[in-house]
């Protein structure tokens, strides 16, 4: 099958536009903190190709031409560089969303609020839909401080002790425990089967370093100066985190997220797909078989990799808990 793409530019279809010039295309979906980026190279042999606005809306889609295409994002123009002496173009875009008041700083206070309350407050103020987790949905605040902090990085810092991620993506903002993978529509995501021979190449790494069986947290009694600790899980070897937490409530999220995360991110693995596969997000999970018994089950994704550039694939990198 021959690989298709299409490209529109503030609603104009472009695609015949840059079909001969367009040298290569690639999408990468972060999972966490990181921010997804759209790369196009453009062949700019004779000089002529127009800049495109700084915050130009753009729309992709991707696939093979007969078979349809996949729609993988709005993204906005956010830089332009280029080289030479082989003239080429380099627009790089991020997620159109990113755009928005959701980054700029806030100061308030939050008091007796549920996590569900905080993420659809914020959304409706970017005009976007909540999709949260539903077990993370309830963790709740007596009180927290927002100051001089964007609404995105204070939701990252909620999300944080609570091994999940916020991220804006489509028309939703999207809080979710980590794993635990949904589409802008808050639907779940069947995490997809690759076997051996659906893979091109793989590279994995077992890290000792990131084994915990057990996480301790302290917190103080306000007034009291009182410190008691509390833990999660069972074994050695033990890992205690550093902040001392306000209450037990927060300590008990810490230690479960550090447990969370500790189970999950023990063995590393990259992979180049024998194909394209659209359906892949970072954050969701993918199954593979076929391969050596430690690496058979189910990864997390944290991170997918589209390209278009002669041939269209997709390849990821991806995390899971120490093997039995």
């Amino acid at each position: 099958m021959t690989p298709d793409f299409k490209i529109t530019a503030d609603g104009q279809d472009v695609t015949a536009t840059i079909a001969d010039r367009l040298l290569s295309l690639e999408i990468v979906d972060e999972d966490g903190t990181k921010s997804d980026r759209l790369e196009l190279q453009i062949d700019d042999r004779d000089g002529l190709v127009a800049f495109p606005d700084m915050d130009a809306k753009l729309e992709v889609w991707l696939g093979f031409k007969g078979a349809g295409l996949s729609f993988m994002g709005y993204y906005s123009v956010d830089q332009v560089s280029g080289e030479g002496p082989a003239q080429r173009l380099e627009i790089g875009c991020k997620p159109a969303d990113m755009k928005s008041d959701i980054r700029a700083p806030r100061t308030r206070g939050w008091e007796n609020v549920l996590l569900s309350q905080i993420v659809a407050k914020i959304a409706a103020e970017a005009r976007l839909s909540p999709v949260v987790s539903s077990s993370i949905a309830s963790a709740h605040w007596g009180y927290i401080a927002q100051t001089a902090e964007s609404n995105l990085h204070f939701l990252t810092r909620l999300a944080l002790p609570l091994d999940a991620t916020a991220k804006p993506a489509g028309d939703a903002l999207i809080v979710q425990k980590r794993g635990e993978g949904k589409t802008a529509a808050g639907d779940t995501l069947t995490p997809p089967t690759l076997s051996r021979s659906e893979l091109s190449n793989w590279r994995w790494q077992l890290d000792g370093r990131e084994i915990y069986r057990k996480i301790e947290a302290e917190w103080s009694e306000i007034g009291k100066g009182k410190r008691h600790l509390i833990s999660r899980g069972d074994g050695k070897p033990v890992k205690r985190l550093r902040h001392c937490h306000a209450s037990q409530a927060e300590a008990e999220r810490a230690a479960d997220g550090a447990l969370s995360k500790a189970e999950r991110g023990a063995m590393k693995i990259s992979v180049d797909v024998a194909g394209f596969r659209p359906s892949m997000l970072a954050g969701a999970k993918v199954t593979l078989s076929g391969l050596r018994t430690e690496l058979n089950g189910e990864w997390h994704l944290t991170r997918v990799r589209h390209r278009f550039g002669g041939a269209l694939f997709t390849s990821f990198e991806a995390t899971k808990g120490e093997p039995e």
